[in-house]
């Protein structure tokens, strides 16, 4: 075992070797020890590795999300943002319901027509996520194709303050990762850019492909690892 104590961390935690990990899970460790292989050190949230969610398929049962919502595979799976499990929020309210980013039907559902509209889900004071991958689903609705979404950040945050937030992952210009109706589709986040949060957000960064800021989206799920703050930790 090996121990992480660095300026950044004032909490001793042990850790296993980074290579005993699978090369998905590797950087979630040197994400948690605040550091990366190039760059700027993550915020120090100083958290164990915790339980991990793999890909399989665009919204499988294997993910955040569908964990929550059954409360760790338990119960019957419900919304977790309709069950208070989750707080799902977005920049301006039009069409659907906030809580469509974490269900699991597609759905109409979009904010207003305006630039850099967001759709935001804060996991909760006891969870702080390290996303490896995420999925993304458009409108279900045939006639909204042209409104899909093509560029976009993916952006955490701890404490979701104005200036806190952190790029996961950028996309520009993408015409055809929304092609379709309900079209869904699921990207990487890069070693050197992750690291354990407690929001996340989708902030659309440029127009639909017919030149609107609706920000159409019918789910989201994450993978990665799920862990607790330091500060829950050691109440415990």
């Amino acid at each position: 075992m090996s121990v992480y104590t660095g300026p950044e961390c004032r909490c001793r935690y042990r850790f296993p070797p980074v290579d005993a990990f699978d090369p998905e899970a590797r950087f979630v460790v040197v994400a948690m020890r605040g550091l990366t292989e190039s760059g700027p050190s993550a915020p120090a949230t100083c958290t164990r590795p915790g339980k991990m969610f793999t890909y399989e398929r665009d919204m499988d049962d294997r993910g955040l999300f569908y964990y929550i919502g059954t409360q760790g595979r338990t119960q019957p799976w419900r919304n977790p943002a309709l069950a208070g499990w989750v707080i799902a929020t977005r920049s301006s309210e039009y069409y659907g319901k906030a809580s469509d980013l974490t269900g699991r039907q597609p759905c109409d559902s979009y904010t207003s027509n305006k630039p850099n509209s967001w759709w935001r889900v804060d996991l909760g004071a006891e969870r702080l996520f390290t996303p490896t991958r995420y999925t993304l689903r458009h409108s279900n609705h045939p006639s909204n194709v042209e409104y899909r979404l093509q560029s976009w950040r993916l952006e955490g945050s701890v404490d979701g303050a104005d200036g806190s937030w952190r790029t996961l992952d950028v996309h520009t210009n993408e015409p055809n990762a929304f092609a379709r109706p309900d079209a869904m589709a699921t990207f990487a986040v890069a070693p050197e850019r992750a690291f354990p949060a407690r929001r996340f957000r989708v902030l659309m960064t440029g127009p639909s492909p017919n030149g609107f800021h609706c920000l159409m989206l019918s789910g989201l799920e994450m993978y990665g690892s799920l862990s607790r703050p330091a500060h829950h930790q050691q109440q415990q």
